[in-house]
């Protein structure tokens, strides 16, 4: 056994005194230089492909890494985005209903509008209410007339020095004098709510002749002292007799009364026929 490892470690040594030879004097010991290079040059190519592996891996992870953080990045830009889109948009509406309002108060210097912000509705059983920030401080009584640019909201039912209630024109306990506008009708009549956001009003009191059509537009007649003549109130959907057929009954769609009210206008002065009221 020890001869067997003797011979294996002379042959050993001989091989790495060729190897050194060859090295280090190539063109002297030709056939041990190709000894050399058929030996070593798989190790050397089985490093070089680990090397290149190595190197295409950490190239993948590092640009892995890179698409992951710029994918974030993206993310964030476009909440950023949709929440200034979404802030514009706000600007925008209220810049339009803004604009409207102004243009309504400029084409009616017959009347001191005071703008109020409605705070919400009353809760519990006076859902036919609503609240507004504008109270005595500011002018507000009650039965003022209350509206938008599209027509009457309601009255106002209650104030106190800083706010106030109104009544809707929905209302069951809302009563308005209402005048058909077409200028071959005229007729006149008493506005009353059915106490239903969704319900259409009530015209009655309607002389029996009087011409009512369907699509004709429904305004304030100014016969009470508290708001002005030719507030819109909304637009009459079909007439008919009353159960004894001596007086007209119409129902009228609202034009104001909807969800989602912002702003409105408290009539708090307004002149008519010639005088102030």
């Amino acid at each position: 056994m020890n001869k067997k490892y003797l011979s294996v470690g002379l042959a050993a040594a001989v091989l790495l005194a060729l190897f050194g030879m060859a090295l280090h004097d190539p063109l002297h010991f030709p056939v041990v230089n190709r000894v050399v290079a058929a030996v070593v040059s798989p190790f050397a190519a089985a490093g070089s492909a680990a090397s290149g592996w190595i190197d295409d891996t950490e190239s993948a992870m590092t640009s892995a890494q890179t698409l992951q953080q710029e994918n974030e990045t993206l993310k964030t830009e476009i909440n950023e985005l949709r929440y200034a889109n979404l802030a514009m948009a706000e600007i925008y509406a209220e810049n339009q209903r803004l604009r409207a309002m102004l243009n309504y108060k400029n084409t009616h210097p017959e009347a001191q509008l005071v703008v109020a912000r409605v705070l919400g509705r009353a809760p519990g059983e006076l859902r036919d209410t609503m609240i507004i920030d504008k109270g005595t401080d500011d002018g507000v009584r009650q039965d003022m007339a209350v509206t938008t640019v599209e027509g009457l909201v309601g009255l106002v039912e209650e104030a106190s020095s800083t706010s106030a209630r109104v009544t809707l024109v929905t209302s069951a306990r809302c009563n308005v004098g209402g005048r058909i506008l077409r200028a071959n009708s005229r007729a006149v009549g008493i506005v009353t709510g059915r106490g239903g956001d969704n319900m259409p009003l009530l015209m009655e009191h309607l002389p029996r002749e009087a011409e009512v059509l369907p699509g004709d537009v429904v305004v304030t007649s100014g016969y009470s002292e508290n708001h002005p003549a030719g507030i819109v109130i909304g637009t009459v959907k079909d007439s008919s007799l009353d159960a004894a057929g001596l007086l007209r009954t119409a129902t009228v769609v609202p034009a104001a009364v909807k969800d989602g009210l912002e702003e409105v206008f408290v009539v708090v002065w307004h002149q008519q026929d010639g005088k102030a009221q």
